[in-house]
């Protein structure tokens, strides 16, 4: 264990007793990243390892959402340790072990969960820790975390600029450059900001105090009393309000990387069945759609991307279930007296590319218990969402994007529809942290032809994988 985190241990440590009073935006960050860890397709008493449990706010809220589990609760000051493991007792077997998480040595991995809530930003190269953390995993297993990123703690720093001063608090990275360096992951973050009002800055600093986060970035004294007098005098001038800038991390490491891409879209008629026949062209890809509905109206979407996409029968793979009204699948098949059963499909083996289509948005239902959004999240494969271009897409494209990254969902990139809007593409962009494949702009006629001419705009299948993995994205 480094020097550094010896003092960020000893600190957390002394204060253990008094934690839980001032950690209102750590109760908050434990609640909503154990809630989106309850969605994920964990296996039954799944083998857990928390990094940096505090004094158990993460472990308790998954252990009333996930019961019985394999834990392993850890953390880097044995204070903390010690009131986590008074807590309430785990549902199945639970271990505490003392553990520097940046540094995880001695664990034998195969985990199905990593998690940890608000610790890792105390690591002094968070994207190299975090992917010694997912070399621990087991295939298909998951990472998730809360972090805090760049914004955080902005007024404060304001407030040292405004009194000529630079702030001690340690640099957090943007959402988008958080990301385990390593190839084999896929997953994404999004990003949350809680504004926290205090009565004053004195107040703030006893709340850091309260948990134990007064450890300054490294080469930064602390203030002298006169400075410090200047910069809370700014600081209550501003109003006394304080960032949170939270990312929720969530990461699956593969079994093997699925070939092809799931397309999908912010709602039903959207042009999914156009994106995937221009995909189809793209890369050479075959098709498949799992679920048909509405054939008593319309030929199905099976026929209409052979023809759009030029592609021979070989290419072309049947659905697992057809059904008649434009319904749900879920809806269709109880007026058809049918069980579709979300958990038997099972993509086609192929050689090419595939091209899955989905049947309207993510939270269509397919039966009883599962939606759309549950099928890409088991078939693991990277998303294309189809959107359209127009007034109202900005928020239906983004609460979709963050439907996909709670889920731990690896979005390629968007693809929309309509006239193009500079300004909503750039929206979708900056604010989905997504990249916009293409525009479609209204077609005179949707023939073979227009699907050719739009295909050789599409990225190379490679680029967009390559882009997804890391390789070629840049930071904010």
């Amino acid at each position: 264990m480094t020097a550094r985190n010896t003092r960020i241990g000893a600190r957390f440590g002394a204060a253990a007793a008094r934690y839980e009073d001032h950690a209102a935006i750590q109760r908050i960050a434990a609640e909503r990243l154990a809630g989106d860890i309850a969605l994920l397709p964990l296996p039954p008493h799944p083998r857990i390892l928390e990094i940096g449990c505090g004094t158990g706010l993460l472990t308790q809220a998954l252990a009333r959402r996930l019961g019985p589990a394999d834990w392993t609760v850890t953390d880097i000051s044995p204070a903390m340790l010690a009131a986590a493991e008074r807590g309430a007792s785990l549902p199945g077997l639970a271990r505490y072990r003392l553990l520097d998480g940046e540094h995880p040595d001695g664990l034998d991995g195969g985990y199905d969960l990593i998690c940890s809530s608000l610790a890792v930003q105390w690591f002094s190269d968070l994207n190299a820790g975090l992917a010694r953390l997912a070399g621990l995993l087991a295939p298909g297993g998951h990472l998730a975390v809360a972090t805090l990123a760049t914004d955080t703690f902005d007024e404060w720093r304001e407030a040292h600029r405004a009194a000529g001063l630079a702030a001690g608090t340690p640099p957090y990275p943007p959402v988008r450059a958080i990301r385990p360096a390593m190839a084999d992951l896929m997953g994404g973050v999004r990003g949350e900001r809680l504004i926290q009002n205090h009565p004053d800055g004195l107040h703030f600093l006893r709340s850091l105090k309260g948990i134990g986060a007064t450890t300054p970035a490294p080469g930064r004294p602390p203030l002298g009393a006169a400075g410090l007098r200047r910069v809370l005098a700014a600081f209550d001038e501003q109003g006394a309000t304080v960032t949170y800038h939270l990312a929720y991390g969530m990461w699956k490491k593969s079994m093997q990387r699925p070939n092809g891409v799931f397309v999908t879209g912010t709602d039903t008629g959207i042009g999914k069945t156009l994106v995937s026949a221009i995909l189809a062209r793209a890369w050479g890809a075959d098709y498949w759609k799992p679920v048909q509905t509405g054939v008593a109206e319309e030929p199905g979407d099976t026929d209409t991307v052979a023809q759009l996409a030029q592609l021979p029968p070989e290419r072309l793979h049947l659905p697992a279930y057809v059904l008649q009204a434009p319904l749900s699948p879920w809806a269709a098949a109880t007026l058809e007296d049918t069980v579709v059963d979300a958990t038997s499909i099972v993509p086609p083996a192929t050689r090419a590319p595939l091209i899955v289509e989905g049947a309207g948005g993510l939270y269509v239902p397919i039966d009883d218990t599962h939606m759309m959004i549950d099928l890409i999240a088991r078939l693991g494969m990277p998303v294309v969402l189809a959107a359209r271009s127009g007034l109202g897409t900005i928020n239906h494209t983004l609460l979709s994007l963050e439907a996909l990254k709670r889920r731990g969902i690896p979005i390629l990139g968007v693809v929309m529809s309509g006239p193009p809007s500079a300004g909503n593409k750039e929206a979708i962009e900056r604010f989905g942290c997504v990249r916009v494949l293409a525009e479609i702009a209204p077609l005179p006629r949707v023939d073979a032809a227009a699907v050719d001419a739009l295909a050789r705009g599409i990225p190379p299948l490679a680029e967009c994988l390559a882009a997804l993995d890391g390789a070629a994205a840049e930071a904010d």
